[in-house]
């Protein structure tokens, strides 16, 4: 059991290594994801209160008491639920600050919230259910939560950046929990068909977490090339080239052009 959860723990550090590694914008402060990390554990703080409140105790672990129907609508009840605790407790608190201001912003802090409520989830299954059912967790939803939520973020600050994109946002605010419920119905339900659906959402989430990502960064990218010209290609301290136009140096930290520069373009 325990190698399951350092597995989980291990999956996870290595997820947010990649974001904030090949993030190519702003660098982003400790400080602020420990509050995207703060904001993950409220979530699940609130879905636990919120689905012991609504959901019939013995949903999870005897699922096949309730109609096929009756377990459609629980399942879809706990994807919006947890959907919502997730995002919209961090929306309200980060939308309106400076620095939640590029693509990847989006992404990264609403991934590393999922990411924390995920990794809870998985842990305290795994300990509840024991290893086999953290394995299987392991395989099928390692970055299930940080998918789903970035996905959310990503349109929340793109709406930010564009108001035109404000049916984009609507739309993906429907979709998201939606997928949620239907995945777990599916992967519960006991019916060859909808666990292979429960399957593909997972599949498609996961991969479309890190196609968000890319493009992200490429939209970022784009919206520097205003001030390309007083980027340097090189780190003047070190002699390091600086290949993706960051603010920083990546070997050793300098600071390569003004947040002012960057906020005029």
């Amino acid at each position: 059991m325990l190698i399951v959860i350092l597995g989980f723990i291990l999956l996870a550090s290595l997820l947010t290594w990649y974001l904030l590694h090949y993030d190519h914008g702003r660098r982003i402060s400790a400080g602020t994801l420990w509050i995207a990390i703060g904001f993950g554990i409220l979530a699940m703080l609130l879905a636990t209160l919120i689905e012991s409140a609504i959901l019939p105790k013995a949903l999870e672990t005897s699922p096949s008491l309730y109609p096929l129907s009756q377990r459609l609508i629980y399942f879809v009840a706990v994807g919006i639920v947890e959907e919502m605790v997730k995002f919209v407790p961090l929306a309200l608190f980060i939308y309106k600050k400076p620095y939640f201001k590029e693509h990847t912003d989006g992404i990264i802090y609403f991934a590393i919230c999922g990411l924390t409520f995920g990794l809870g989830e998985n842990i305290g299954y795994t300990i509840s259910f024991g290893a086999s059912a953290g394995i299987t967790r392991l395989i099928l939803m390692p970055f299930f939560h940080a998918a789903a939520t970035a996905i959310l973020g990503y349109y929340l600050v793109s709406m930010k950046i564009d108001r035109k994109n404000k049916t984009k946002f609507i739309a993906a605010l429907i979709i998201i929990p939606l997928l949620h419920g239907l995945y777990d119905f599916g992967l519960l339900s006991g019916v060859y068909q909808l666990v292979i659906m429960s399957l593909v959402i997972t599949l498609l989430l996961s991969i479309g977490l890190f196609l968000y990502f890319m493009e992200a960064n490429d939209l970022d990218k784009a919206a520097l090339l205003s001030i390309a010209s007083r980027v340097p290609n090189f780190c003047p301290s070190c002699g390091k080239a600086n290949s993706y136009h960051r603010q920083f140096c990546e070997n050793c930290g300098r600071q390569l052009y003004s947040a002012k520069s960057l906020d005029r373009a």
